[in-house]
């Protein structure tokens, strides 16, 4: 028995571009639809993924969203920057 990936591999197919794209867009218009419902509904949709417009996947799944403003605001140094470890407690 093969997986999905596997039997769409043997058929030279893609399994994230036959899989896990249409998923992710199917996702991604689902959530924005239950914030912006009309045109009278005003809401922001806020990605934290750089990818939707570095690669090539990330313009389709932007195409498959309704037409409205896309900014790309400087990202703050809080968000960059990583974070300290915590210091390890010592055992007694």
């Amino acid at each position: 028995m093969i997986t999905e990936g596997e039997w769409l591999k043997s058929l030279n197919r893609y399994p994230f571009e036959v899989q896990s794209l249409p998923s992710a867009s199917f996702n991604l218009i689902q959530q924005v639809g239950r914030l912006i419902r009309s045109h009278a509904c005003r809401g922001e949709v806020v990605i934290y993924d750089k990818r939707l417009l570095t690669k090539n996947y990330g313009q389709r799944l932007l195409n498959a969203l309704p037409v409205f403003p896309i900014e790309q605001p400087a990202v703050p140094d809080v968000i960059v920057k990583p974070k300290a470890k915590p210091a390890r407690r010592r055992r007694r």
